[in-house]
């Protein structure tokens, strides 16, 4: 009978180390694969950051010159292109547009007005 019970206690110190180690070895698969997705979102998010920045400065940029060149902007799209340069520049952007943008905010907002309305 005492045999009985160490063969029964080294069945389950065998069974409990298999079962150990296959809970390790998915938990370190799921830790690998959860890594994986972060890694991608992380990788998207970067890359949406970056296309939102770069449409932003496109469209600032044709903005402000075209207004520039105008000489004046009315005052609805200069809240407009505020707006835009305040988000363009939290996500990181600046460059040329930080000096345009200086350029554009000292127009008149009407044609032939030398100041601010």
């Amino acid at each position: 009978m005492e045999w009985l019970t160490l063969i029964l206690t080294g069945i389950s110190s065998v069974l409990s180390g298999v079962l150990s180690g296959i809970l390790l070895w998915k938990f370190k698969q799921r830790t690998v694969a959860e890594k994986a997705e972060k890694d991608e979102a992380e990788k998207k998010h970067t890359a949406l950051v970056q296309g939102v920045v770069a449409m932003l400065r496109d469209r600032l940029i044709d903005v402000m010159d075209y207004h520039i060149d105008a000489g004046w902007c009315p005052v609805h799209k200069v809240e407009v292109i505020n707006k835009m340069y305040l988000s363009y520049h939290d996500l990181g952007g600046n460059d040329i547009v930080s000096k345009t943008y200086q350029r554009f905010v000292n127009l008149p907002h009407q044609p032939g007005d030398g100041e601010h309305v």
